[in-house]
């Protein structure tokens, strides 16, 4: 009896993947082409290049480095192929971009990154599209919401700030019934920049497309803007065209920085996944923290959603206050917790983002403070 080959480690995949030799020139790691304009030896070569952009044929659609990057998350993630862009913000508009047109229905969860919702209603309601937003704990309630007109259904796991978990199995089912039901196509996009394809592989779970801020954790080291879209075979023809038209692309060099920081991946996130555990549970237990946004930890009530489709989580959580707390007193905690104050997860530093009012269904006007380790 023949046996099934085993199934690739992530962490073998980081280790080699992305490695094509035509472009390494005897390297290790691809070197950063730094082209616009591609020479072809023979006008059959130029007939016959790829036109789903699988070469290197012009700067714009893609370099050995974007095309490594791109190899080696799709390997990650399940995925059928990925684009590569210029931020996880251009990220999300490519995807959503491509399967929303004026007179379309949107639903978006109300616990998204909040330049997201901002993109979604200050961006597209304008261009024609109908933004309705939904609470990240909703139930069967999402059969309702979900028009003749709904093209695409937005997700975020974890929430933003909040951190609720969605019953994504759940929410899968009702969106392929009801599009069956009206004889539509509805896109299910889910951002997965806290867990990486490392600890959840949304493509698996019946999403069409996985949007990540590469910036974050696969970057790692905080000096390179990028993003990347994650797409089955049936949605990544229009996220690559919806790209192609925007001209939204990755530089060699930004894309050079996230194979860089790949194969470190999985080192960085294991270690951050472990000491975010171990804080959260300490955090649980001061007398000042009213409650530890962290879905991983087994006192959390996403834990249970959180256990059925992740195996790990990013570092990044959120911590309610027993009360409202002067400036001075949060800057004596950072300077003996050894924080900084930036506005980006993922890195290899302590951070801390200044606290923010919450105003959705799950936390109405909470005041939370955001923490990665």
């Amino acid at each position: 009896m023949k046996q099934k080959p085993k199934k690739t480690k992530q962490s073998t995949i980081l280790t080699h993947s992305g490695r094509d030799k035509k472009y390494r020139q005897g390297a290790v790691n691809i070197p950063p082409y730094r082209a616009s304009t591609v020479i072809f030896e023979s006008l059959a070569e130029f007939r016959g290049w790829d036109r789903e952009f699988r070469d290197f044929v012009y700067g714009r659609f893609g370099s050995p480095n974007s095309l490594a990057l791109e190899e080696v998350y799709s390997e990650l993630s399940g995925a059928y192929r990925s684009v590569a862009t210029s931020s996880g913000m251009a990220a999300i508009n490519i995807a959503a971009s491509a399967f929303l047109n004026q007179g379309d229905h949107v639903l978006v969860t109300e616990g998204c990154y909040e330049p997201a919702g901002l993109f979604f209603t200050n961006h597209l309601v304008p261009l024609g599209v109908e933004v309705e937003f939904f609470s990240p704990t909703i139930g069967e309630e999402l059969a309702a919401r979900i028009k003749p007109s709904t093209r695409v259904v937005y997700l975020e796991a974890p929430s933003t700030t909040t951190f609720e978990i969605h019953n994504i199995e759940l929410i899968v089912k009702i969106v392929r019934e009801k599009s069956s039901q009206m004889n539509t196509n509805i896109t299910i996009i889910l951002d997965n920049t806290w867990a990486g394809p490392l600890f959840f592989r949304p493509l698996e779970h019946g999403i069409d497309v996985e949007v990540q801020s590469a910036t974050k954790y696969i970057v790692g080291h905080s000096d390179a803007m990028l993003g990347i879209v994650a797409c089955t075979k049936d949605s990544y023809k229009a996220v690559k065209t919806s790209a192609f038209f925007q001209g939204i692309s990755a530089g060699p060099e930004e894309c050079y920085l996230g194979l860089r920081g790949l194969r470190s991946m999985a080192v960085r996130m294991e270690q951050q996944f472990q000491n975010a555990m171990e804080i959260a549970d300490w955090l649980n237990k001061h007398p000042t923290v009213k409650a530890v946004l962290y879905p991983p930890a087994p006192f959390s009530r996403y834990h249970d959603l959180w256990k059925k489709t992740f195996t790990g989580g990013g570092s990044l959580m959120g911590i309610i206050l027993d009360k409202q707390y002067p400036e001075d007193a949060l800057t004596i905690c950072l300077i003996i917790w050894s924080y900084l104050l930036w506005v980006i997860a993922g890195a290899d530093m302590n951070r801390y983002s200044s606290p923010q009012i919450c105003n959705n269904t799950v936390y109405p006007m909470w005041n939370i403070t955001i923490i990665h380790y």
